[in-house]
């Protein structure tokens, strides 16, 4: 009679007290496409605080290296500090990279938010602290490539956010791993110009995308409007010309607080922002950090106090902000009334429950699926002035309706042959904003956004 066959180990789900290299298993934490994570201890120090080891499943992956390259390089707060890397070889005789970093006490961001339901400082101040970290990676040549709500952890106090998993990154120089026309990273998250040139590319196989820092900016965007609306952001239709050059206007979804009116002002002006179609439009990492940071500490007053329904932003700034979104980035900017206008105090993410959404597709560790609902409330009829009879022709810069009479978001209402929108505005503001009072609700015309260039040379792998 044979004894029976020890069970072979799996790097994925390795027995609590497997020592590798200097440290000893002492919890298993989680897993992904490419890892494993662990709690471990030093092997001679039980005692000792914990650490977070992540074991790479395949043998020798390049992603490792390439990981504890880009933590070596940068030092941030708000990034995990390496404190370990090594090899673990399998009793099978195959190589494991692994990597040993601070254990962090936090939960992924949408879950995070999901339980806490934080408010548009709260979202300001993580969001600010993210951009702190891309700041950092980016003053060293790096880029992160896989920025998502999966890989930023909250930790339980709510007052600060890491920005994990650099497998995905790059640093300057690095050997490139994927041979594909895009780089790794998670499809819902991807640029347009990213999008485009996959469009444009995609029959040459030596074409490769070389991501830029406004790719970190763009995911973080797509993070934020999630965060707060409890869906991603759609590109629109892209369209060819007869050069066969693609082009995309840019985001077709409506603007965050169009679909939740607790988002602040200057948390969607900020957003939209990020998620500009032109990528000098969102600007760079530091510019893109002190504008959150002020933006915290401008729109809430330290107590956070609940205000009065009378106290909203002045009219200027409510018209500039809309004007802004409408003419500069095509989105729908909500203009401020004092029903619209919440206490930034207040809770901005949509509730928990509803229809399950996932972090895009995974590209690392940590992607979490999240469970959310969004229920949109809008303001049906505008206080003043006698409405028109009819809303009037469409202007020439306006968008038409398709053949079958739809517009290109749904939030977007077609009528007399021109694709309008609903917004909270008195008749003098809709009127300022070229729109119309019709049966007591302001109608402001959809604006054709400006087309630019968006081809760009095809760079060796």
């Amino acid at each position: 009679m044979q004894p029976p066959r020890t069970p072979e180990l799996n790097p994925a789900f390795l027995p609590l007290g497997t020592v590798i290299g200097a440290w000893r298993v002492v919890a298993w934490a989680g897993g992904g496409v490419h890892g494993a994570v662990y709690q471990a201890v030093p092997d001679h120090d039980e005692r000792a605080a914990p650490a977070a080891l992540k074991l790479a499943l395949l043998p020798r992956d390049p992603r490792f290296a390439r990981e504890v390259a880009l933590l070596s390089r940068v030092k941030h707060p708000h990034i995990p500090r390496l404190k370990d890397s090594g090899t673990w070889q399998h009793p099978g005789g195959t190589l494991h990279p692994f990597l040993v970093m601070d254990w962090v006490d936090g939960t992924p961001l949408y879950d995070w938010a999901g339980q806490h339901r934080p408010s548009s400082r709260q979202v300001l101040l993580l969001l600010a602290q993210v951009a702190r970290a891309l700041q950092a990676l980016h003053a060293q040549g790096c880029l992160h490539r896989d920025v998502k709500g999966g890989n930023i952890l909250v930790r339980p106090s709510g007052g600060s956010a890491l920005l994990t998993d650099l497998g995905s990154g790059r640093y300057p120089d690095a050997e490139t791993l994927t041979p594909s026309t895009l780089p790794p990273g998670t499809p819902a998250y991807r640029s347009p110009e990213a999008c485009l040139f996959e469009l444009q590319f995609f029959r040459n196989p030596q074409a490769r995308y070389s991501a830029q820092p406004a790719d970190d900016l763009y995911a973080l965007g797509v993070t934020a409007y999630r965060l707060v609306t409890g869906e991603y952001p759609e590109l629109g239709a892209p369209t060819r010309d007869e050069q066969g050059t693609w082009h995309l206007d840019g985001i077709a979804s409506a603007a965050p607080c169009v679909l939740n009116p607790q988002v602040d002002a200057r948390l969607n002006a900020l957003i939209l922002r990020m998620l500009a179609r032109r990528p000098e439009q969102r600007g760079t990492a530091v510019e893109l950090a002190e504008a959150l940071e002020q933006a915290s500490g401008a729109s809430a007053p330290s107590s956070e106090a609940r205000p009065t329904p009378w106290e909203s932003p002045s009219r200027p700034l409510r018209l500039g902000l809309a004007a802004a979104a409408l003419l500069a980035l095509g989105l729908w900017l909500c203009a401020v009334t004092p029903q619209a206008h919440p206490d930034h105090a207040s809770a901005v993410t949509p509730e928990a429950g509803g229809a399950r959404l996932e972090d895009g597709g995974t590209a690392g560790l940590g992607d979490e699926a999240v469970a959310t609902s969004m229920e949109t409330s809008f303001a049906p009829s505008v206080p003043g002035g006698s409405p028109e009879d009819t809303l009037p022709e469409p202007t020439p810069g306006q968008v038409r309706p398709n053949a079958k009479g739809r517009c290109p978001h749904p939030k977007q209402i077609a009528h007399e042959g021109g694709c309008w929108v609903k917004m909270v505005l008195n008749r003098d503001e809709c009127e300022m904003l070229n729109g119309v009072v019709l049966k007591g609700t302001c109608y402001v015309p959809v604006p054709h956004r400006e087309r630019q260039p968006t081809s760009q040379p095809a760079t060796p792998p």
